[in-house]
């Protein structure tokens, strides 16, 4: 966004620091008047309207029966007290007149304690000059009713709030089992037929398992099935076989018709127009219209109204038709689920199923989506009701904010409704209570994302504007808003330009002039995959890869730098599986193999160079910043706020004097933490021992040392603990067996994770494989082509394991559409 210099909407529901990002966008503008010279900033309007189109119901779904439920009935006086409500919190006509009732039960306008806030009028004197009652007034006296409650929050009634959640609670008879012990192929065909009676259809039912959306999808489908196959044996029974017998009638009809002029034509044996009118007018007997009507038709062989949940008679024809056809060939158990009115929706969906998915979903004739959160976010897809399944950690207040969000069409709805279905009450209420995540920021750049710079400022035709777009993107981050993270952020930004200027240079990335060279372009490319991309163009330009004949030991190198999933395991639990996979006698190796001495040692030679720059750029940094301190705020112990810089002589042995003493000796390990500084760690120590995860904690100053900030490679993962950890070996698996039902039953991958894992590796190889081939291509240009021999190697070790892997994997997935590589 900061590189473009153009006028721009923003819009978001989701924002909660709203204020923090206006003014960051101001300071972005401001800085761009500058440097562009322009007479006046773009004026910033923040625009805030808390209004929704349509309400909000709340729902638990048991036992055919859907329960409204409070979202204050779900909080707990404890939680309202010391976090209150969220600033977004809002609730409907009913929701209010259930709380406001509540609280006049209670006799809240008339307790002794003083409020803040004024009583709420009542619904007569409030509503009574209107003849016709305006949402806008209905919003205002929820405002008003709210604010009341937030009034007890603030004087903290911990009795009188406790009795009003407790009279709010949604489940209060023993009658009603949420959440309901059903399997969740029952579950789930009994709450859809649910809303169709109580028309609350169309729905988006969301979970976050991929293979649970298809499922779902599938028991709906066979449920309609079923219900079709057993209509025909009984309602239509008799009108199926009147109509069977009408065709055997017609068809012996046609069949006597046929003889009579087949022998009457071979009686006259001559060849005139005749004979050509009498083969046409059978022709036309044939195909004659009358003999069966379209509803006797689909009665016949067609689906039935009954056995199916699509609006057919209220969409286009032709673009039901078109997108249904276009999306045959790829996904023909997603078209036969189409046609009974209900889909799925994912991301390892190809482009033609979810593009029909979207569209006739919009055009409401598909009635049912089961979709993971790739609905929630950015695609206009409104519907009556949205549904929660199964619960998961990815389920929080961000998504479900989201989710519910789509609820209510504006122009077809009053009321949208969101239904929980199998997720606990506790997960409920956080999920309501909890505010909005704020938008968190992050370091400003890192090695690729500089390099994308300089090849956008060596590469433009107007230098100027690209410089200046260059400096606003790094000038401007979100996370240096106040003013001692400006000076912190601003300082670790220059720093960590120069030195990765100089970290290029000796990889041979960019010339003296700050041109990308060699290889830069595929590193560029693979941004996505930071640190691995450097890596993997260190092992080129060192020919790691011409010792490197076997297709496998390639194929591990891959593994380890681009499919790092960890196998979550204990030692004991890894003996047991190591185990059980012999004996089992499993096809997978489960765990990527031990590498091998040489690549450990190019890794250690490109890891040297990493801690050589960088471990001057953290020295450098915290140098520069300890010049610019007062050493105010690192001479005092976080907790005690005890001041280990005074004047005043310390007991010798006490951990003052200590640190006192340590103090002293800082400028020998300027980047070191005095407090770290105890325990005899010094600066060579930390990078010899360098762990990006834990490294941080040592220093002075917080620093970023994440992996695309310092792009140091830990090839032996480990945690924070400094304890390795195993790597799952499916890309390994998968490039052997060609098999996805090994990696889900043997690798213990999710199936709905599965195509996008592999689809990421098939990716890296294919970028890796165009990009030599335009790499020859311009060397074959050259007048001295000394590097062609090279990358000819190279292209053909690497191009051989990519044609195995990419044959593989189109054979597994042939009906998937192909990731499109961009131009280099």
């Amino acid at each position: 966004m900061l590189l473009i210099n153009c006028p721009m909407i923003g819009l978001s529901t989701t924002v909660n620091n709203v204020d923090e990002v206006c003014r960051w966008i101001e300071n972005v503008e401001n800085q761009r008047s500058k440097l562009f010279q322009t007479s006046k900033p773009r004026r910033v309007c923040f625009i805030a309207y808390h209004e929704r189109i349509a309400d909000l119901n709340k729902y638990l779904y048991s036992n055919r029966q859907l329960h409204p439920i409070h979202p204050i009935g779900l909080m707990n006086t404890k939680q309202l007290i010391t976090r209150g409500v969220p600033k977004d919190f809002s609730l409907s006509p009913y929701e209010t007149l259930q709380l406001n009732d509540a609280m006049n039960t209670l006799s809240v306008n008339r307790i002794e304690n003083q409020i803040d806030s004024k009583p709420v009028p009542v619904l007569t004197q409030y509503f009574s000059p209107d003849w016709i009652i305006e949402r806008n007034k209905c919003n205002d006296y929820s405002r008003l009713v709210c604010n009341q409650f937030n009034s007890l929050i603030k004087n903290k009634e911990t009795l009188i709030i406790d009795s009003i959640t407790t009279s709010l609670k949604p489940i209060t008879s023993k009658d009603i089992y949420y959440p309901e012990s059903k399997p969740i192929s029952l579950l789930i065909v009994d709450f859809i037929l649910t809303l169709k009676e109580k028309d609350l259809l169309p729905c988006i039912v969301f979970s976050d398992n991929r293979l649970l959306c298809e499922n779902m999808a599938t028991h709906i489908a066979e449920y309609f099935e079923n219900l079709e196959r057993d209509l025909r044996e009984t309602k239509y029974k008799n009108q199926i076989e009147l109509l069977n017998k009408r065709l055997k009638t017609v068809e012996k009809t046609q069949k006597k018709i046929k003889s009579k002029k087949i022998s009457k034509s071979s009686k006259q044996r001559n060849y005139d127009d005749n004979n050509i009118v009498e083969s046409e007018t059978l022709e036309e007997d044939k195909n004659h219209p009358v003999i069966l009507s379209g509803l006797e038709q689909q009665l016949l062989n067609g689906i039935l109204d009954e056995g199916t949940l699509a609006n057919r008679h209220g969409c286009n024809r032709e673009l039901v038709d078109s997108l249904l056809e276009r999306a045959s060939r790829e996904n023909p158990l997603l078209v036969g689920y189409i046609q009974r009115g209900v889909a799925y929706h994912h991301a390892g969906l190809n482009n033609k199923g979810r593009a029909a998915v979207e569209a006739l979903f919009r055009n409401r004739y598909i009635q049912v989506v089961f979709s993971t959160a790739t609905l929630a976010f950015g695609i206009h897809m409104p519907t009556k009701t949205v549904a929660f399944v199964n619960d998961s950690i990815y389920l929080d207040a961000l998504q479900y904010r989201q989710s519910s969000g789509r609820a209510g069409r504006r122009g077809f709805d009053v009321q949208g409704h969101v239904v929980f279905i199998d997720i606990p009450l506790s997960k409920i209420s956080h999920l309501i209570i909890s505010a909005i995540p704020n938008i968190r920021a992050h370091f400003p750049t890192s090695v690729t994302f500089f390099m994308r710079l300089l090849h956008l400022c060596s590469n433009s035709k107007d230098s100027n504007d690209a410089i200046n777009r260059s400096l606003i993107a790094l000038q401007c981050p979100l996370l240096a808003q106040s003013f001692m993270k400006h000076q912190l952020i601003d300082i670790q930004t220059r720093f960590h330009s120069l030195f990765t200027l100089d970290f290029l240079y000796r990889l041979n990335l960019i010339n003296q002039h700050g041109d990308l060279i060699g290889l830069a372009g595929l590193l560029t490319h693979l941004h996505y995959f930071e640190p691995a991309n450097i890596l993997l163009v260190y092992l080129m330009y060192t020919k790691y890869f011409d010792s490197v004949k076997d297709e496998i030991e390639i194929m591990t190198i891959f593994a380890y730098l681009f499919t790092n999933m960890p196998w979550l395991l204990t030692r004991h639990e890894y003996n047991d599986l190591s185990e059980y996979r012999r004996e089992s006698k499993f096809n997978s190796k489960l765990f990527l193999p031990p590498i091998s001495k040489e690549f450990r040692k190019h890794i250690d030679k490109y890891n040297s160079i990493v801690k050589d720059v960088y471990g001057c750029y953290i020295e450098n940094v915290t140098k520069y910043l300890r010049s610019l301190n007062n050493k105010q705020e690192e001479e005092i112990l976080p907790f005690s706020n005890i001041s280990f810089a005074q004047t005043k002589d310390y007991d010798n042995g006490t951990f003052e004097y200590n640190l006192h003493y340590h103090q002293s000796q800082q400028i020998q390990n300027p980047s070191i933490s005095p407090f770290a500084g105890l325990s005899g760690l010094t600066h060579e120590n930390l990078m010899s021992n360098y762990n990006s995860i834990v490294s941080s904690w040592d220093l002075v100053y917080h620093l970023d040392l994440s992996p695309k900030i310092i792009p140091f490679i830990d090839i032996d993962c480990r945690d924070h603990t400094n304890t390795t950890y195993h790597l799952n070996s499916y890309g390994l698996d998968f490039f052997k067996q060609g098999s996805e039902a090994s990696l889900i039953n043997e690798n213990e991958l999710s199936p709905g994770d599965t195509y996008s894992l592999l689809s990421d590796l098939h990716f890296v190889l294919l970028c890796v494989k165009e990009s030599l081939e335009i790499i020859i291509k311009n060397e074959d240009k050259q007048p001295t082509t000394k590097d062609l021999a090279i990358f000819n190697s190279l292209y053909e070790s690497l191009s051989h394991v990519q044609r195995t892997f990419a044959r593989k994997f189109h054979r597994q997935y042939s009906t998937r559409n192909e990731k499109k590589i961009n131009s280099f």
